[in-house]
């Protein structure tokens, strides 16, 4: 089993917790997306989409999608148990997954990806290229508002998202706050009460940590 990662983007910060948080020891390669490596040599041969994470199993499958990744690391080491013990936590669990990747981190998406921050023909991940659309700048930005208000909303009436413990769920929105801080520079923690406690209690967990170091 071999994982193809980088630290610095959010898709694979989110399986890097996942497997830290495990305490899983998987080979692992990383790709500087930045560099464009991911876009170079061998790789495509392994994950024609060009986007990391992609996790190679040993009998040559790829699972190329970070949830899919997750799900699998799942059932290979059932504990600690992120993805929902029964019928109900598992579907909360991936509602909330849902509501934070379609709501938030394609906003935040939006917002970087058209911006002249960004490269020019690079405006979706993948293989093909599409150009900027620079009034979606300002809707991504609309976009990054209101998802961080509905969670700080949530988290006030819950102390995690899926409920009562820490989940996968939870994993996928702190890391989407860390890329829209990295992002628009604006912590969105740092004016919401219950996103920051949130924040703030994952920021110290151990695997967390040791990420974030």
């Amino acid at each position: 089993m071999k994982l193809y990662y980088f630290p610095g983007a959010p898709s694979p910060r989110k399986v890097g917790i996942v497997i830290a948080e495990k305490g899983l020891d998987i080979p692992t390669e990383i790709l500087n997306i930045r560099a464009g490596e991911h876009r170079t040599g061998d790789y495509a041969a392994v994950n024609p989409n060009v986007t990391v994470p992609a996790l190679e199993l040993d009998d040559g499958a790829c699972i190329t999608e970070s949830l899919a990744i997750v799900h699998y690391l799942e059932q290979l080491q059932t504990e600690p148990n992120l993805m929902g013990r029964d019928a109900t936590e598992q579907a909360l669990v991936l509602m909330w997954h849902d509501i934070a990747t379609l709501e938030g981190y394609l906003g935040i998406q939006e917002r970087f990806r058209n911006s002249e921050a960004f490269p020019a023909g690079r405006a979706l991940p993948g293989p093909t290229g599409y150009e900027r659309i620079p009034a979606l700048v300002e809707r991504g930005d609309k976009r990054i508002h209101a998802f961080f208000d509905k969670i700080d909303r949530r988290l006030g009436e819950s102390e995690y998202l899926a409920g009562d413990r820490y989940t996968y769920a939870d994993i996928a929105a702190y890391v989407y706050r860390w890329f829209a801080h990295w992002v628009t520079k604006d912590d969105p923690a740092a004016h919401r009460k219950h996103l920051r406690r949130w924040t703030e209690a994952i920021d110290a967990r151990p695997a967390v940590a040791s990420l974030n170091a």
